[in-house]
């Protein structure tokens, strides 16, 4: 699961700073998520976008376009299919799972190609569980 440092939170909006590059990206907190953090705080969680539009590639690296603010435009290499959720978990310089829209399926695509996507909204931090520590 990956790993960012909070850049901030305000209005359900978490900016998030991926080490050790130079993204520092805003998400909305999934519905139902609810969190405690300061600015400079280490967090684990996952990245759900939303696809409009998805493309096989051959050329260029993995990215997130812009490098500050909302993600509007991702490409990377996928890591995983999962068929039952219409979803791909995607290497962008960090993992993202990406909900395909109805007319594409997840099926039609393998681990290791490349895809590039424009995202329909702002994609959502779900913060992992915080776990206590063990004695």
């Amino acid at each position: 699961m990956p790993k960012f440092i909070v850049e901030s939170l305000a209005d359900n909006v978490i900016t998030l700073r991926v080490p050790p590059t130079n993204y520092r990206n805003a998400f909305v907190l999934k519905p139902g998520s609810s969190i405690s953090v300061v600015p400079g705080e280490r967090i684990r969680g996952t990245i759900h976008a939303p696809a409009w539009k998805v493309d096989r590639v051959d050329l260029g690296g993995n990215y997130v376009e812009p490098l500050y603010g909302r993600p509007r435009r991702m490409q990377g290499t996928i890591l995983s299919v999962n068929p039952a959720t219409n979803e791909l978990t995607v290497q962008v310089g960090y993992e993202v799972t990406v909900k395909l829209p109805e007319k594409y399926k997840a099926a039609d695509f393998q681990p290791g190609q490349r895809v590039g996507w424009d995202n329909i909204e702002i994609p959502a931090f779900e913060p992992a569980p915080v776990t206590a520590p063990t004695a």
